[in-house]
């Protein structure tokens, strides 16, 4: 029975290995604490396959959905994100790991450079339309009127093939600030993770604590991997990021299971590894207790690093050694200010202003996205630092067209050291069609974040930023959206004249219709019986007729005779013994015969 059940094993361990192939799947979840008693939460996880799964369509721990996806459009990168709040650099500093999406739904790809140009925009679509219904968010509206191609700002992240170049006429970006993101899109994410959300770290995704919290950002990253440092070959990597800023009572500690409103039931056994691992100030008002020791500890001058290894109903509790308060970090050596100037609903500004906290100059590029229904005064763009014009390096410039595509422009300059550098430029607001306007068009439209790429120096002594470092050293980070009032008509007017005007119509139209549809019927009149009107005969031929009609007569005189003085005889009495018709008139021959006596 023993050897059996180490066959048993032995075979099950085979079979799984076998399964898997060379796949491998990690996860992994840094706590950092904020001011104001939040705390930052960033789950990753990642599947790392060989490339030719997309080619030959056997997958393991890769989710075949967006396999398939990715090769049907010849994709080489891909980065997607939606997002709901927005990320304050001023108050956290730089995420960690670069975590800090713009507001709402963002697209970013690099298509396979053998793809024929006249066949990208087509790819486009069609990508968009698939990841639509793929994650189930309203992505279908990112067409070649939202897209556009940057030169500088993008560049490829993975691991690039020497036999390739890169052409920036096969990346297409693209974003909708005005795109929600609710359960709906975060139930089709956890279905890319091998352990689906019933066990390891993404059990924790809990949706009421996630969607409750002050920013949450999900993404999905395919790109390239060098497997080795030589990266004489590659790998396809999927990261799966979600991150999250969540609030806890105004306590001096806080659990794993309070911020989650979870805890991890089991571990993911496809995890090659699980971790959890609490970044904190080593020295500073954010600075940490943790009650159970960490399995690995990293000492800085700056950040405490504490690893965990997760297992079942793993849970962590932290508690600070100063009471928090509001501004404990320290703010970053870079950040913007976005906003728009001006009065009226025809011409605007838009400004931006760059605060650059460094000892050194930092050169930058600055990208502006705006859409189609601003039209950009290019003549207007100034640059200034402090009174004095702040030159630029390189200017690349791609106009807009009405309902076709957006106006894009990247600059490159550097920004001086110990100052803040703005740049403006004017806009016009284009009045929209009718059709155009959504129905909460008082509401505003949504203009696209700004994005700012360049190398970063390292953060100052006693700061709690890490910088994070793309690459080679590049850093890439987006400024608020905007939310611009165009040119509103009233549509309750219409509302008004149609009712009016529904009213008159159905006054007229009623009357009218009644008098010209209506069908007069003419009262029958009574007919008097056959043998009725041969009697009559007979007695008028005979007499007898005029001798009652004589005696009839005498007796309504005496009677007239012997009426009191002021009273007079009905009006509806009549002194002929007549029959009367069917419209009370006496008849003819009773007429006559009364003239004649």
């Amino acid at each position: 029975m023993r050897h059996l059940m180490l066959l048993v094993a032995t075979l099950h361990l085979l079979n799984t290995a076998h399964v898997f192939g060379n796949d491998k799947f990690t996860e992994s979840l840094q706590l950092e604490p904020l001011d104001n008693h939040l705390v930052l939460g960033q789950f990753k996880f990642s599947v790392t396959s060989s490339p030719n799964v997309l080619t030959t369509g056997h997958y393991h721990l890769f989710p075949k959905s967006l396999g398939e996806i990715l090769h049907k459009y010849h994709i080489q990168e891909l980065e997607l994100s939606l997002t709901q709040g927005l990320w304050r650099y001023a108050r956290w500093g730089i995420p960690s790991d670069g975590v800090a999406n713009p507001p709402g739904a963002s697209i970013l790809v690099h298509f396979d450079s053998e793809l024929p140009l006249e066949d990208v925009d087509k790819h486009w679509k069609g990508l968009i339309n698939s990841l639509a219904g793929f994650i189930c968010a309203s992505l279908n509206y990112a067409d070649n009127t939202v897209a556009t191609s940057p030169q500088y700002t993008f560049t490829p992240r993975g691991a690039f093939n020497a036999n390739k170049t890169f052409q920036h006429s096969h990346l297409r970006y693209a974003n909708l600030p005005q795109e929600n993101v609710c359960t709906e899109n975060l139930t089709p994410w956890k279905k890319l993770l091998p352990c689906g959300g019933q066990a390891g770290l993404s059990s924790l995704l809990n949706s009421k604590p996630l969607f409750d919290s002050n920013y949450h950002s999900m993404s999905i990253i395919v790109r390239p991997q060098c497997k080795t440092s030589e990266c004489d070959s590659i790998n396809l990597n999927l990261t799966l990021g979600l991150s999250v800023v969540l609030a806890h009572p105004k306590k001096d500690y806080f659990t794993l299971s309070f911020l989650f409103r979870n805890s991890v039931g089991r571990e993911c056994h496809i995890a090659e590894s699980s971790t959890v691992v609490v970044k904190f100030p080593t020295v500073g008002k954010l600075s940490l207790h943790l009650e159970s020791p960490p399995d690995n500890t990293v000492f800085s001058e700056q950040h405490t690093l504490a690893s965990y290894k997760v297992t079942s109903n793993f849970n962590l509790k932290a508690s600070y050694k100063v009471k928090p308060t509001y501004g404990a970090v320290a703010p970053p050596v870079l950040h913007t200010l976005r906003y728009l100037s001006g009065y009226g609903q025809e011409y605007g500004s838009i400004v931006c202003e760059i605060t650059n906290n460094a000892e050194e100059v930092i050169q930058i590029v600055y990208m502006e996205y705006i859409p189609w229904f601003l039209r950009i005064y290019l003549h207007t763009l100034s640059i200034t630092s402090n009174g004095s014009k702040v030159p630029v390096s390189k200017l690349l410039y791609s106009p807009g067209l009405e309902r076709k595509k957006p106006s894009m422009f990247e600059l490159l300059l550097n920004l001086p050291a110990n100052a803040t550098t703005v740049i403006r430029f004017d806009v016009e607001k284009l009045f929209l069609k009718w059709t155009e306007y959504p129905p909460d068009a008082n509401l505003g439209f949504h203009v696209p974040a700004a994005i700012i790429t360049g190398v970063i120096p390292d953060a100052p002594e006693g700061s709690s930023i890490q910088m994070l470092r793309e690459g080679y050293g590049v850093v890439r980070f987006y400024t608020e959206k905007l939310v611009v009032l165009l040119p509103t008509p009233d549509f309750s007017m219409p509302y008004n004249v149609i009712c009016l005007a529904c009213t008159v119509v159905a006054l007229a139209f009623g009357s009218i219709h009644n008098l010209t549809t209506k069908i007069l019927i003419r009262p029958k009149e009574k007919k008097i019986p056959i043998m009725q009107r041969i009697t009559r005969k007979i007695k008028k031929v005979l007499g007898f007729e005029v001798e009652e009609m004589v005696t009839s007569t005498q007796e309504v005189q005496s009677s007239t005779d012997k009426t009191p003085a002021g009273e007079t005889t009905p009006r509806n009495e009549t002194s002929v013994d007549s029959e009367p018709t069917v419209d009370g008139e006496v008849s003819l021959e009773d007429s006559e015969v009364t003239q004649r006596d």
